[in-house]
């Protein structure tokens, strides 16, 4: 359960980030377009956190079992980050900060 939470974590930021740099869901949450550079940055962390959550879907086994298993991940990520982008919009960096904190302590949980 642990495994999920921090695959499923990783892979929803990298979600968020990857729907703020779209200029609709820009204007949800931030209020206004980013600029060109800030929009280029959230793009490439989204896809470092989304390559990130890969490699650790990966690592503990063998390639196809951990890329499927990161399929299924992106797939309640995406729906998550989806739905709250469709219903709680106005306090999507609060689920943020939580998603975040979440990954921190499953990753601390996973060490020991």
């Amino acid at each position: 359960m642990i495994f999920f939470l921090i695959i499923w974590s990783i892979t929803t930021l990298g979600c968020f980030s990857l729907a703020s740099s779209m200029s609709k869901h820009q204007k949800q949450i931030f209020g206004h377009e980013l600029n060109v550079n800030q929009t280029r940055l959230v793009t490439i962390i989204g896809w470092i956190l989304l390559i990130v959550s890969l490699f650790f879907s990966v690592l503990p086994t063998a390639l196809s079992t951990g890329m499927s298993y990161w399929v299924g991940v992106l797939t309640f990520a995406a729906l998550f980050v989806g739905l709250s982008l469709s219903y709680y919009a106005h306090k999507i960096k609060l689920i943020a900060l939580v998603v975040l904190i979440i990954m921190i302590l499953s990753g601390l949980l996973y060490l020991f």
